[in-house]
């Protein structure tokens, strides 16, 4: 682990990544390469996104439980789709204890047509860092922009944003399917920071889709005011190019009001 404490407060590093099922831009199935990714990266807290448990295309694998495995860290599953025993979902990966975890569908467009649309949802974890507990927001948002709107209230709502006073110290992390010029991305900007605009002197904020050729930002990393950026990293290696078709987000993060 390697939170520490300094004369401010306890740095974290948190990450987000979409895992694409742990399918490479090679097409094979390898978490090992993404184990490897997030072991590289020192992450104390990691945000997946399309994870595979029980599904044949990628070898019935638990995915979340071999990666857990793998990096020695606590994993909590969300199968957001699910057909018998075939699931398909976000998971929180950790090196801290769970100290409550509520996960949840988010709206789709007109349930009653019976469009078919995939299922979208989110998790929001309690955990138990030694500087006190860290809300941690995980969730992917859909393809379509009206249903994405649709979803981005109900995560500012009374159910999940809406429901924590300002002091709460919150990363709120995923695949958003929006752009920085977005409804979605603006109106997370009310209440939250970005971190790959919050440094000071900051570069131009990093695309991480798709891998070969980074075009698009449309993985995202917000905090609240109790956290300063003091890192942020897109990381552009032969295995982040290879491991998924989205690159992963790394912030480092101090908690400089200790709730």
């Amino acid at each position: 682990m390697r939170l520490y404490r300094n004369k401010q407060g306890f740095t974290l590093r948190a990450m987000t990544y979409n895992i694409h099922s742990c399918v490479g831009t090679d097409k094979e199935v390898k978490p090992e390469r993404i184990a490897r990714v997030i072991g590289d990266s020192a992450a104390d807290i990691v945000a997946l996104q399309e994870v595979d448990n029980g599904i044949p295309r990628t070898h019935h694998q638990d995915q979340a439980q071999m990666l857990a495995e793998m990096l020695d860290m606590e994993a909590f599953f969300f199968p957001v789709v699910r057909s018998g025993d075939q699931k398909y979902g976000l998971a929180v990966l950790s090196r801290f204890k769970f100290i409550d975890v509520h996960c949840d569908w988010l709206p789709i467009l007109y349930p009653k047509l019976k469009l078919d649309l995939q299922k979208r949802g989110c998790i929001r974890t309690s955990l138990q860092t030694p500087a006190g507990p860290v809300l941690f927001f995980n969730t992917h948002l859909s393809l379509y922009r009206l249903e994405r709107r649709r979803q981005i209230r109900a995560l500012m709502g009374h159910d999940w944003l809406a429901a924590w006073p300002p002091e709460t110290a919150i990363i709120f992390c995923g695949d958003l399917n929006a752009g920085p010029l977005s409804p979605v991305y603006l109106r997370l900007s009310r209440r939250l920071s970005d971190v790959q605009k919050g440094l000071k002197n900051s570069a131009r904020p990093k695309a991480t889709f798709p891998t070969r050729r980074p075009l698009l930002r449309l993985d995202h990393m917000f905090v609240s005011k109790t956290f300063s950026i003091l890192g942020v990293q897109v990381p552009k290696t032969s295995d982040t190019r290879l491991a998924s078709d989205h690159l992963p987000i790394l912030a480092d993060l101090e908690l400089i009001n200790p709730p």
